[in-house]
């Protein structure tokens, strides 16, 4: 496949990657890396404080082969006991007037608010604020039920550029096997890459085996996280339960 980094011209010593150290990026990074503009670009990572073991040595590979890298630091566990674990569903007894109201033993927050707060934003902020005005992703369409922006789009004055934006999930991996592209080891087991090794939120991506086989430690913290979040949830699941009887029996 021809890519068209015309875009780079257009930004000369402004163009990060935003690179999650996932499959996608990853190939994005290779197809730099590949076309010889590795040193046109500058490689951000995110790193949440709660990373796979298997993505930190990743990411020290990586790094060891980029010119211009730079690790933007969250620290997800510490937002979570100040904010609540992140949940994929959140009662009005975890929410924070609940909580004011004592209706409910612990705080819980919505997943989407502790992923923009550790691992969206800090890394967007850091591009913006050293002067980029044009940001590469690993963006596919395919990933998503809608793009949340399109390749070629501006926003807040950066352009972005998603370079296998049209990319199906086995395009991907046919690129990973003919190129031996490295990717974490836990592709493995996953076909989409989790974030945080210990969220509580994010429930279909069926981590809890692929943890309890490798990481015993991070999986006794995982599922001891689980565990608070099904007990605020638990109730208020059981009185939804108790209401849907009562109205079909009635």
């Amino acid at each position: 496949m021809v890519m068209d980094w015309s875009a780079l011209g257009r930004h000369k010593g402004r163009v990060a990657l935003s690179w999650s150290g996932g499959k996608d990026s990853t190939v994005v990074l290779w197809l730099l890396r590949e076309a010889g503009l590795l040193d046109q670009v500058t490689v951000y990572h995110q790193d949440t404080g709660d990373l796979f073991p298997e993505m930190l040595e990743h990411v020290s590979e990586c790094e060891a082969w980029c010119p211009r890298f730079v690790t933007v630091r969250s620290d997800a566990r510490q937002w979570a006991l100040e904010n609540g674990d992140p949940s994929d569903l959140v009662p009005h007894s975890s929410h924070e007037i609940g909580q004011l109201m004592g209706e409910g033993a612990g705080k819980l927050s919505r997943r989407y608010d502790c992923c923009s707060a550790n691992l969206m934003f800090p890394i967007y902020a850091r591009i913006k604020a050293d002067g980029n005005t044009l940001v590469i992703r690993g963006t596919r369409r395919s990933d998503m039920k809608r793009l949340p922006v399109e390749s070629g789009a501006t926003l807040d004055g950066i352009e972005v550029l998603c370079p296998i934006q049209e990319w199906t999930e086995q395009d991907v991996f046919d690129f990973i096997a003919k190129h031996d592209v490295p990717i974490p080891a836990f592709y493995e087991h996953f076909r989409q890459g989790p974030e945080c090794a210990t969220c509580p939120a994010w429930w279909g991506e069926n981590r809890a085996t692929y943890l309890r086989a490798k990481h015993p430690a991070l999986y006794a913290t995982y599922c001891t996280r689980m565990q608070n979040v099904l007990r605020e949830i638990d109730e208020p699941l059981a009185n939804l339960r108790q209401l849907v009887v009562d109205m079909t029996t009635a």
